[in-house]
């Protein structure tokens, strides 16, 4: 019989613990105890940041760049700098496509969370935890951390990472609380920095790909999104495979997250990388960029991205938009043309990788005395072609070399009055535009040009005759004119000692060319080397972060100051009278004591207008960026594409920096001389000419000023006109003439008949104090032949009677 072992009746089984009375209550009571605790000391803990994320200010959450104002010489604003490479587009021009792999790659919960993602938080714990780098940071608080910089305001308070995180967590929920999903996605995606200067996802998805945003494929949308957590090191351009790695990482994420096909992700996986650049340009027109590398220069390329600046330059409004307009009007015309055969701008204004060369232009406008620049256009438009012709291009002068040319005869042995022959010249001497035939007379830019045989110095220049400038020069001497080239600032040192050089071969820069042709405003020094853009730069606060200096530019003495006199004005009577007539014609300066010249290259392919007045001188270059390419047109002249350019610009400086008179130096003498011969003129120096008013031919003095170095002047008188031989010894002996002493008038004209024709114009030379008087006078002296297409009435001649012897 089994034995039981009995329990007293007053025996209790013991309780387990959680089955206590009271135990989940002190639990509870415990847990709302820490929970209270903590919370007290959560929120003492983040006050301070929580305080501080509610001090930004919501509405410039999408200011996405404080611009730099670019002013002129007189405070008014000409333009604006950004620095970031951005260009806006609203939400509903990014496809959802690449929200998609946005939301897979860096939010997945995007939709769902209210600015902090606490499940991703925990995961990103989680994952560090084992080892593994996972951040939990939402679109929301990355849009907080860029727009208001909060990295950086981090760094100046010296604070954690979590300190800075915290911060971000509670400006986020402000941001979800105040704008929508929508919103808060266009904000980021045209704020968010894809590496390689591009800012925003349309500068991005051209820069990368070539393409707008709606255009992306799914690929291309995961190889920008995998951009965001490192651009620099995930770049396309310098680490495609880096790139590759990480678009197909977010193709997998697409397909965790349900929003792409895995077929489609393997496809997409499989592809090469394709790119195509075709970046927005971060300036809008050459004078910009210019202005922002001077800045950058002074102050340096991060204080510049700070913006806010005001920065005052040395440009004169007037003057830059002036040219902008004359330079449009002047190549629009030159494209209008019947048979103009080259690309037109308006055909190629949309940017293409390889840039369009149609028809291009630069202005530079100098203070040539201080270096400042008052007009700057690089180019036609910037944003299809940035290529600066100021700072980068160098095309051959042509015939707007020709001043410099003249000054290294006439700073030696040559003078304005020197004798040279105009007639034609075979080119196998110049060898330009071919190896056979005639040198062409281009330089006179006219349709028909003629020779005139022997001819002056100065005639020559004034209407830029190609053969006889040749001639001049091979009386110069190329050596010498390669070395007065040097002297101008001309990269001339190693140019070929051949003819022609003498018709502006060689290439030059429009900085060398403005330097040069200033000299003959200033005495024979040229005009500074270096450019001056900056005045001051003040920042947001008005305080003066820059202030130009002022030190004494350094110019050099290219020529002497007589030789820069006698140059200038045979330039000036270049616009009075020879190549470009009636340049001053168009001017708002009365008088215009400056002067300029005109050139052409042999095939037309480009044209130069340099000139100047007291202060200012403004150079004007219109043609092609590519040698090469054919003439702009046939017969494409200076005074057609270029002189109306410089005119504009000239009259916008005119208000600001018109008058003032170049003068003569001391050692520079002003003789009157036969133009016909060079030499000193007398009163018998007259020639044939057609009275415009009656039709007829009248008799008119070729006397004309000239300017000499002292000691250079001309000491025989004419021998063409008065009868005497070019070492004025007398030489009319073997000439019919009257044994009379020539009366010495005491007016200009004799009152009454004058049946002897012995009025003599008041320009001819007549003066008691001519070293020679002619003793004889040539009886033709006294004929006018004026009227001799007249009929002479003659009495009938008797007749003839022979009588026989």
């Amino acid at each position: 019989m089994a034995t039981h072992k009995h329990r007293p009746r007053n025996f209790r089984r013991k309780r387990r613990f959680y089955k206590r009375k009271g135990f989940w209550l002190s639990l509870l009571l415990g847990g709302l105890l820490v929970g209270v605790l903590g919370y007290v000391l959560a929120e003492r803990y983040t006050r301070e940041y929580r305080e501080r994320a509610a001090t930004y200010d919501l509405e410039r959450i999408n200011v996405l760049e404080v611009p730099s104002l670019i002013m002129d010489r007189n405070g008014q604003e000409i333009g604006r700098i950004f620095v970031q490479n951005r260009s806006i587009i609203p939400i509903n021009k990014v496809p959802q496509r690449l929200i998609d792999a946005l939301r897979a790659g860096e939010d997945s919960r995007f939709f769902t969370h209210k600015g902090v993602d606490y499940i991703g938080i925990l995961r990103a714990a989680k994952l560090n935890l084992q080892g593994s780098s996972q951040g939990a940071s939402t679109i929301t608080q990355q849009l907080a951390r860029n727009a208001y910089n909060l990295k950086e305001v981090a760094k100046l308070r010296n604070e954690t990472t979590i300190q800075r995180k915290l911060v971000e967590a509670f400006l986020a929920m402000r941001i979800e609380a105040r704008y929508s999903k929508q919103d808060i996605l266009e904000f980021y995606l045209n704020r968010i920095y894809f590496g390689s200067g591009f800012h925003g996802i349309r500068s991005a998805a051209l820069g990368y790909f070539g393409k707008e945003p709606a255009d992306l494929t799914v690929e291309e949308c995961a190889s920008l999104v995998t951009l965001i957590k490192n651009p620099k090191h995930r770049s396309p351009i310098n680490a495609p495979e880096v790139n590759r790695e990480g678009r197909n990482y977010v193709l997998g994420r697409m397909v965790e997250e349900k929003l792409l096909a895995a077929a489609e992700a393997e496809r997409c996986k499989a592809l090469p990388l394709r790119l195509n650049p075709q970046p927005l340009r971060r300036g809008t027109s050459h004078l910009y960029e210019r202005i922002a590398e001077a800045v950058a220069q002074v102050l340096g390329e991060d204080e510049l991205a700070t913006g806010g600046f005001k920065i005052h330059t040395t440009i004169l409004k007037e003057a830059q938009e002036a040219a902008e307009r004359a330079l449009a009007d002047s190549l629009a015309s030159a494209e209008a043309r019947p048979g103009y055969t080259h690309p037109k701008y308006a055909e190629n204004r949309k940017a293409s990788a390889t840039p369009p060369d149609y028809l291009q232009g630069a202005v530079l406008v100098v203070e040539h005395d201080t270096g400042e620049v008052l007009a700057h256009l690089g180019g036609r438009d910037y944003s299809q072609v940035p290529y600066d012709f100021i700072e980068s291009g160098r095309r051959p002068l042509g015939t707007a070399f020709f001043p410099f040319l003249y000054a290294a005869g006439l700073s030696g042995n040559q003078t304005p009055a020197t004798q040279v022959e105009d007639e034609a010249m075979d080119n196998r001497s110049v060898m330009v535009g071919g190896r056979e035939g005639i040198l062409g007379e281009w330089g006179m830019e006219v349709a028909a040009p003629v020779y005139d045989g022997k001819i002056t110095a100065r005639r020559a220049l004034e209407n830029s005759k190609i053969a006889a400038t040749v001639r001049f020069g091979g009386l110069v001497g190329l050596e010498r004119i390669a070395q007065t080239g040097v002297a101008f600032g001309f990269p001339m040192e190693r140019a070929e000692l051949l003819q022609r050089l003498c018709v502006g071969w060689e290439e030059v820069s429009m900085k060398q060319a403005v330097a040069a042709i200033s000299a003959f405003a200033r005495g024979g020094k040229t005009g500074p080397a270096t450019l001056v853009y900056l005045d001051r730069v003040e920042d947001s606060q008005g305080r003066v972060r820059y202030r130009r200096e002022h030190p004494l530019l350094r110019s050099r003495q290219a020529v002497d100051a007589a030789t820069a006199w006698q140059i200038h004005s045979m330039m000036a009577g270049a616009c009075f009278r020879g190549s470009s007539a009636g340049a001053f014609a168009g001017l708002l300066e009365k008088p215009f004591c400056g002067a300029g010249k005109g050139g052409s290259t042999h095939d037309f392919a480009d044209t130069w207008f340099l000139g100047y007045n007291k202060r200012v001188t403004c150079g004007v270059w219109t043609g092609f960026l590519q040698a090469g390419g054919g003439p702009i047109y046939p017969g494409a002249f200076s005074r057609d594409l270029a002189l109306p350019v410089w005119q504009a610009a000239m009259n916008a400086v005119a208000p600001a920096f018109g008058g003032g008179e170049i003068t003569a130096p001391d050692n520079v003498l002003e003789v009157a001389v036969c133009s016909v011969s060079g030499q000193r003129a007398t009163q018998f120096c007259q020639e044939m000419a057609e009275d415009k008013s009656s039709g007829k031919m009248r008799s008119r003095s070729t006397a004309v000023s000239e300017f000499f170095r002292k000691g250079t002047e001309s000491q025989a008188y004419c021998s063409v006109h008065s009868g005497t031989s070019s070492d004025g010894l007398t030489a009319i002996a073997n000439l019919p003439a009257l044994d009379a002493v020539p009366i010495i008038p005491k007016e200009p004209f004799i009152i009454g008949n004058d049946p002897y024709h012995a009025e003599v114009p008041s320009s001819a030379a007549v003066s008691r104090d001519v070293g020679l008087i002619r003793r004889r006078t040539n009886v033709l002296d006294s004929l006018d032949v004026g009227d001799g297409d007249e009929k002479i009435s003659l009495p009938q001649p008797r007749r003839l009677v022979i009588e026989e012897e």
